[in-house]
């Protein structure tokens, strides 16, 4: 099956060359292509991703979110499973086989190549097994839930599709396809973009809650 990874752009330009590097080297997957997005502020990075043969596409505002950079990628790909990826992640080997594989375990795929709706989470996020930060997700069952959750500004747009999908008995977590999260804070200490992210937190906490008491309106 074919499948867009977007990795959103936000800061860390080496880190980002770096990890791109090692999860083009590892994927163990033929049938799938990486597209880098951010916004202005994101330029030199872009550029270097460019040179590296990555599809790249600078939006017109200074930033986008997290979410935002995915919905407007997604509109420029035409594949019918996305990995939403980011670039604090370091990536296991044959992590996109694994998760693909485990895709086509959970959901199929119909005589036509084109997989069933579902979502397969990545591990090496240090989360439970209901919840997944990144994951494989199929175009159409973004579709079905309004698009990427472009209303958070940063969090809890994940737990929100996590939630409707476990509630329709479409998600699925693959254990042994391992992204895993590369946190500085870990260590004692924030980056700008991690504190960035986290700057609306209870803003999106209390709307993800409101959502959720309303079937998600």
């Amino acid at each position: 099956m074919n499948v867009a990874a977007i990795l959103p752009c936000r800061g860390r330009k080496e880190q980002t060359i770096f990890n791109v590097k090692r999860l083009l080297q590892t994927a163990g997957y033929d049938q799938w292509r990486l597209y880098a997005i951010g916004g202005k502020e994101e330029g030199d990075t872009l550029t270097a991703l460019a040179k590296l043969g990555i599809p790249t596409l600078t939006a017109v505002s200074d930033r986008l979110t997290y979410w935002q950079a995915l919905h407007e990628a997604t509109a420029i790909t035409s594949e019918p499973l996305i990995a939403c990826l980011a670039n604090d992640l370091v990536p296991g080997q044959h992590w996109l086989r694994r998760a693909v594989a485990a895709y086509e375990g959970s959901f199929g795929i119909d005589h036509y190549g084109q997989p069933g709706p579902g979502m397969i989470g990545f591990n090496g996020d240090s989360h439970e097994l209901n919840h997944s930060c990144h994951f494989l997700i199929a175009r159409d069952l973004i579709a079905r839930y309004g698009g990427w959750p472009t209303w958070y500004d940063h969090n809890f747009g994940d737990t929100e599709l996590c939630q409707r999908a476990i509630a329709d008995g479409l998600y699925a977590k693959a254990l042994w396809a391992l992204l895993f999260h590369d946190h500085p804070y870990w260590a004692g200490k924030d980056d700008e973009v991690y504190a960035e992210g986290r700057a609306l937190i209870d803003r999106d906490q209390r709307l993800y809650e409101h959502r959720k008491a309303h079937q998600w309106q």
